[in-house]
């Protein structure tokens, strides 16, 4: 397990194989500036009709092609796909024997995105697991959220488990510990950039879209009406993980612009048995990526098994 030393150590070296760039401005795409145009105005003249907008577009991922730095592990993978909850879901395994590792991708994600793990945890004697979430990649449905997410975790492990181990990114961490509140079972967990609550996603989502404050409540008050006055603080994966006793891992960059790193730190420090590390210049997406976050993980993983 890593004790305050090792994290030092390893963000050091992570930093020092990185290169520093110095950050640029990204150039905002049109369609982004029309839909904060579209706020700015709507919300002014009417919050209720742009709060209903927002509601529609927080449950509507964004399916992105499968990048060429995935096809290959994308070939390699045997596709499957199950009916969970009326959704045709893809799944994608690799290797034949050993216990299974399920890796669950972040919003608006696929299940190739952490498909730099795989060969390395065959290597290391396990059998991988990935999916498409449901209006995701190649599986079923237009919109989504965590529970429904939660359920084709659980579905899956019904399939295949129990999970030797499960990695996830982004917000497959809060879905992955809403599963765990539902009775998954699974030896370790490494969970990378999550978020600590979905106040960081709602005060990020409404930040991008430039919605304003009055349709922020009226977006909120909807998620409400949907899922429970108390659905923010029931889908918090700080929340969700403060009982669990299994082991974890949490990792997060602190140059992440979409996460802020204090959210991982939040998780680890609410988790009971959970290391935390934090990283530089890897980011949200290329922390998936790096040799040294891989070669964590599985040793890790491996670790929890001896």
């Amino acid at each position: 397990m890593p004790n305050d030393t090792s994290q030092a150590v390893f963000h050091e070296r992570t930093s020092s194989t990185m290169p520093n760039r110095a950050k640029r401005p990204h150039s905002v795409p049109l369609i982004l500036k029309l839909i904060r145009l579209a706020f700015r105005a709507g919300g002014t003249i009417s919050p209720q009709l742009a709060g209903r907008a927002a509601y529609k577009l927080w449950l509507t991922p964004a399916r992105f092609p499968t990048p060429s730095s995935e096809q290959a592990v994308l070939e390699s993978a045997e596709i499957e796909y199950y009916m969970i909850n009326r959704q045709s879901i893809a799944t994608y395994s690799w290797g034949q024997t050993g216990p299974t590792v399920l890796l669950v991708h972040g919003w608006s994600g696929r299940g190739t995105q952490l498909g730099a793990f795989v060969e390395p945890l065959i290597n290391a004697g396990y059998r991988v697991l990935s999916f498409d979430g449901p209006a995701h990649g190649g599986s079923s449905g237009k919109q989504t959220n965590l529970y429904e997410i939660a359920d084709v975790i659980l579905g899956l492990n019904d399939r295949y488990g129990p999970f030797e181990s499960v990695i996830t990114h982004s917000f497959g961490g809060p879905c992955l510990a809403a599963a765990m509140q539902q009775g998954l079972n699974t030896s370790s967990v490494v969970s990378i950039s999550p978020p600590a609550s979905f106040t960081t996603l709602v005060d990020k989502f409404a930040d991008t879209l430039s919605i304003p404050e009055k349709a922020v409540k009226d977006f909120v008050r909807r998620c409400e009406d949907v899922f429970g006055k108390d659905i923010f603080e029931q889908a918090s994966m700080a929340n969700n993980v403060r009982e669990l006793d299994l082991l974890a891992l949490v990792i997060h960059d602190e140059d992440d612009a979409d996460i802020p790193w204090r959210d991982g730190q939040a998780v680890a420090q609410a988790w009971k048995n959970a290391s935390f590390i934090k990283t530089s210049t890897l980011g949200h997406r290329r922390i998936l990526r790096h040799p040294s976050i891989i070669e964590a993980a599985v040793d890790f993983i491996k670790s929890e098994k001896s």
